[in-house]
């Protein structure tokens, strides 16, 4: 009745899971089957057939890292816009590009629920694999508070209500817009990878038609629809740059690459579905950012007015107000796949280290109706809820990204100490590099990110050190409770294990 492909072999380092009715067989094709006894119960977090296809994952991948251009007017306000492209493409080259091809590597080698949990787990024990896992989900639910509050604005911009409409409508629009985005994730993972492909293309078509009639000005200086274009903004500063604020923002709009690597136990065929969907998403992400940029700055240069929603203020000065409704409308679809992103990735994350036995197997627990695990989907929305007074865009940036640059450290730092402790272990897709070439590749993605983690005002520092020391109490708590109440943390049936929760070190494994 219930069927898997799997991708990889289970490390031979670990000892066998728990006896279940599950039984394993290996295809003519190299991929694992996995099915149940006819008439046996699945037990808590057992999965139904993959079902995200390749588009799909582009689509759940791209909310993951962009969900649209909206965010690149800070980078413009801080640096010009000749620099916003260009630290794009520095940034890409030598931190997005080695963070894909890391988590493509790692994903296809640990093809379950759980993402850089598992990976950081399988290097240096669960304790670490609990911390990488805290570092990522607390970063990701401040961030997923952002988009109730932008899809207000958006909405309320796109629909003519403006700043008169009184708390109990905004908080009823948040209120419908979070139901929403809820209700999706509940619907399972495959209609929300067929709803976040439909938010892209809502998304993006306004955007493309915008740049096609913007660079139509490119050599006369005017569109065909008589705006101005002047590309001689591209080259200018602003008079107040701010290097820091620039280079933190751009960090923000390159990162997250291995985000939908916490669903890859839904992901059909996921030794060549992952690496192809990154390679798709990295050219998206950097069309997405470059051409809105270009078209943009080249249709008004106040550098000073440029921050969140300016796109909007300017298509509607030169094109009229029923180019803001459009664009506006745009915008409601990018907060909601960035939302619907956010849930993604905070519920699989739970979902994922509940088969594993890092967390109480509660988290796991499935609707037998559409496979969304349902407890763990409404924590998550639950702390939306908790953290939508945060709405200070800055202390959230910030927060994100110490949080988050600390994480992909201990990432990078188990891809390379995978590759040494476990050379053998199938890997459908490997970075073509190996000893002193790894470490090179990866030599400039470690400086930026460690950037990213200490660079902050010393008041934000504190904030993110207090949730890191929360984060590790946390995690001792969690095996205090693993050795007191093993039942409460059963690993799931029909998944591959790769942690050992037995240990809390790497020396373990």
């Amino acid at each position: 009745r219930w069927s898997r492909t799997r991708g990889s072999q289970r490390s031979p380092a670990l000892q066998p899971p728990v006896a279940c009715d599950w039984q394993s067989t290996m295809a003519g094709d190299g991929k694992t089957e996995v099915k149940s006894d006819e008439g046996s119960p699945l037990i808590n977090g057992a999965h139904y057939k993959r079902t995200v296809t390749l588009w799909s994952l582009v689509a759940i991948s791209y909310f993951s890292v962009a969900g649209g251009p909206e965010g690149t007017e800070t980078i413009i306000q801080n640096g010009g816009a000749g620099y916003a492209v260009l630290g794009i493409a520095v940034i890409g080259l030598v931190w997005s590009i080695p963070t894909a091809l890391m988590t493509a590597e790692l994903s296809t080698m640990f093809p379950e629920n759980g993402g850089y949990t598992l990976w950081v787990g399988a290097a240096f024990g669960s304790r670490m694999g609990d911390i990488a896992g805290w570092l990522q989900f607390i970063s990701s639910a401040v961030d997923a508070a952002l988009y109730p509050a932008l899809f207000l604005s958006y909405f309320k911009a796109a629909a003519g209500l403006g700043d008169g409409a009184g708390a109990w409508v905004n908080w009823g629009i948040k209120s419908v817009f979070i139901g929403g985005m809820f209700v999706l994730n509940l619907s399972g993972i495959n209609n929300v990878g067929h709803g976040s492909v439909g938010f892209m293309l809502l998304l993006l078509a306004p955007f493309v038609v915008v740049i096609f009639i913007a660079f139509t000005g490119a050599f006369t200086g005017e569109t065909v629809l008589g705006w101005e274009f002047n590309t001689a903004n591209w080259y200018e500063t602003p008079a107040t740059a701010d290097w820091s604020a620039f280079l933190m923002v751009l960090l923000w709009n390159m990162g997250y690459w291995e985000g939908a690597s916490v669903c890859a136990g839904e992901i059909e065929n996921v030794g060549q579905t992952f690496p192809k969907a990154l390679a798709i998403v990295f050219v998206i992400v950097v069309a997405n950012y470059v051409l809105p940029i270009l078209a943009f700055s080249g249709l008004d240069n106040d550098w000073e007015a440029y921050d969140n929603g300016y796109y909007i203020t300017i298509i509607r000065r030169v094109g009229g107000a029923h180019w803001g409704i459009l664009l506006g409308a745009a915008q409601c679809f990018s907060a909601a796949g960035l939302y619907t992103s956010g849930i993604v990735k905070n519920g699989y994350l739970l979902c994922g280290m509940a088969e594993q036995g890092m967390l109480p197997s509660a988290f796991s627990q499935r609707l037998e109706t559409s496979g969304a695990p349902w407890l763990a989907l409404s924590v998550c929305v639950t702390l939306t809820l908790a953290f939508l007074p945060l709405e200070s865009f800055t202390v959230i940036l910030t927060v994100d990204m110490n949080l988050y640059c600390l994480a992909l450290l201990l990432e990078i730092a188990a891809l390379l100490r995978l590759r040494t402790t476990d050379p053998d272990r199938v890997r459908p897709y490997r970075i073509p590099a190996e000893g002193v070439w790894l470490y090179l590749l990866f030599l400039p993605a470690v400086v930026v990110s460690l950037f990213g983690v200490f660079w902050a005002a010393w008041q934000v520092l504190l904030l993110s050190l207090g949730l890191l020391v929360g984060g590790v109490l946390l995690v001792f708590l969690l095996e205090l409770l693993r050795g007191t109440n093993p039942e409460w943390f059963r690993e799931s049936s029909g998944v591959q294990h790769f942690v050992d929760t037995k240990a809390g070190d790497a020396s373990s494994l």
